[in-house]
């Protein structure tokens, strides 16, 4: 009889992609700095593309350090960052379900959640999440 191993990777890319992705996020959030800032004026347009930019861009390094690979990447840092993903996820459906009513109650005019904000929400809640039940663990 043959033993099954499982050879998945997952969705994780190469360990060293974690350092790209901190490289990422620190060149968006210094451009969004130096612009706000040095107060450069610029058209609406130019405005909003800057702030896609700079979002953009820190939600692509988060995702390039939240996927990226452990140097010791067993069982229990699977386990982990399952339990990490659907507490995240959890959380995450909660916000928006309960957003609405918090802006009735403070009398803020009702807006929806954007995609951006989601994603960045849950990609920080979920890398909180993971290293400190990895903090907790050792």
């Amino acid at each position: 009889m043959e033993s099954k191993t499982n050879n998945n990777k997952g969705t994780r890319i190469h360990k060293h992609l974690k350092k790209v992705g901190i490289g990422i996020i620190l060149i968006a959030l210094l451009t969004g700095l130096i612009i706000k800032l040095l107060h450069i004026e610029m058209m609406p347009t130019q405005k909003a593309f800057f702030k896609a930019f700079t979002m953009n861009g820190f939600i692509l390094g988060l995702l390039f350090v939240a996927f990226a690979k452990e140097k010791i990447e067993d069982e229990m840092i699977a386990q982990m960052r399952l339990k990490a993903m659907a507490q995240t996820f959890i959380t995450a459906v909660f916000y928006v379900i309960v957003k609405p009513f918090i802006d009735l109650v403070f009398r803020d005019p009702i807006q929806d959640v954007t995609g951006q904000f989601l994603v960045l929400f849950m990609l920080l809640g979920y890398l909180l999440n993971y290293h400190s039940q990895k903090f907790n663990n050792k």
